[in-house]
């Protein structure tokens, strides 16, 4: 089975170059950053409030995939890891939404580059997201 997906927009961050990005959002939430959500799906972000928690699932798109066990981390498991090195190349981010703009969501949490597809966005809901 192959699965295809369309980005619903694409973040805007001052990070070119991975070897100098903060390695979790929750490390930056100082810095400033931008969802522009595509027209097609601009409708999708009604309700969204400013000073509201999103989760963000993007595509790594400058990560190549290496391998199932990271020599990087101990010979960890991929999957025990939060590294972009991933057979999807799947991403995940909790940001904080500081301004809305027709179709763009200004955030702190910056741990993306420049031009990162996004392919989601939820609803951060701390009763259901944290344990």
């Amino acid at each position: 089975m192959e699965i295809n997906m369309k980005p619903i927009g694409y973040i805007r961050t001052d990070y070119n170059d991975d070897s100098d990005i903060p390695r979790q959002s929750i490390n930056n939430m100082k810095e400033k950053g931008t969802i522009e959500i595509l027209d097609e799906f601009k409708d999708g972000i009604k309700d969204i409030e400013i000073g509201s928690y999103i989760v963000v699932l993007f595509y790594f798109h400058k990560s190549e995939y290496q391998h199932l066990i990271s020599k990087k981390r101990n010979n960890a498991g991929i999957y025990s890891t939060r590294s972009p090195h991933r057979p999807n190349g799947i991403g995940m981010s909790v940001v904080k939404i500081i301004n809305i703009e027709n179709s763009k969501l200004e955030f702190l949490g910056v741990d993306m580059l420049d031009g990162t597809p996004v392919l989601d966005i939820k609803p951060y809901i701390e009763d259901l997201n944290s344990i």
